[in-house]
């Protein structure tokens, strides 16, 4: 996979996590999907590495912007 692959899939994720952000879910609803989110980038990740010794996962990180999003959830629900 190429760095064209990995910006897209961080594109995917990071629409994903703001438009769990904008929904009408109630806070907690939207941690857990973000939680969730979250996970599976981090999957992502590990299979990415192992595609791509190349694959830098903090990059892959903050363009997915699904921690800022968590970490907001987090403080409407004061975790």
């Amino acid at each position: 996979m190429t760095r064209k692959h990995f910006e897209m899939v961080a594109k995917v994720l990071n629409n994903r996590a703001k438009a769990i952000t904008n929904s009408g879910a109630n806070s907690e609803e939207k941690h857990y999907a973000l939680f969730e989110l979250r996970n599976t980038m981090y999957h992502f990740c590990d299979e990415f590495e192992a595609e791509n010794p190349r694959f830098d996962r903090g990059k892959f990180y903050q363009a997915c912007e699904i921690q800022t999003e968590l970490e907001f959830a987090e403080k409407l629900l004061r975790i």
